[in-house]
């Protein structure tokens, strides 16, 4: 008997520790989308010896379901700068950002996250400018990306 219960313990401590595969999954959401899109790196040349190699972060882009919840007009490139799950944290800094001259909106997606907007765009390339210039001028903000609002 010792030796059935021995040869068991022993088969499924072997089975038990031959795997690598992942046992939890996160669940696929179909909702967002995420692209990246790295900005090659600038090389210094001879003939502008001031100018310094550029190295930036990719700029993320998501694609979600949103709703405005405070400001006037949503469009549909948006430059975000933050994001909470607290609406209290994001008007605090809509605040902020409305003290420092923009004119910030907060929209909410479907699973309930606060997203602080500093600018909204109806052209691609003119959000991507904005978000660049704003990770440079800001520092704090130097993780802001790209949300785009799905069209219902």
């Amino acid at each position: 008997m010792r030796i059935i219960v021995s040869v068991i313990l022993l088969a499924f401590i072997t089975v038990s520790c031959g795997t690598n595969k992942r046992v939890y999954a996160p669940p696929f959401e179909e909702e967002e989308t995420e692209t990246v899109v790295v900005k090659e790196n600038v090389q210094t040349t001879a003939q502008n010896p001031t100018k310094k190699t550029e190295n930036t972060k990719p700029v993320v882009s998501r694609e979600e379901n949103v709703t405005m919840t405070h400001g006037d007009v949503l469009k549909r490139y948006n430059v975000i700068v933050g994001s909470f799950s607290n609406v209290d944290n994001a008007l605090k800094l809509q605040a902020k950002l409305n003290g420092m001259g923009y004119h910030s909106i907060i929209m909410k997606n479907s699973a309930g996250m606060s997203r602080v907007s500093i600018a909204g765009f109806d052209e691609e390339a003119s959000a991507r400018e904005e978000l660049l210039k704003v990770r440079e001028q800001y520092p704090e903000f130097a993780d802001a990306w790209l949300l785009i609002s799905k069209q219902n």
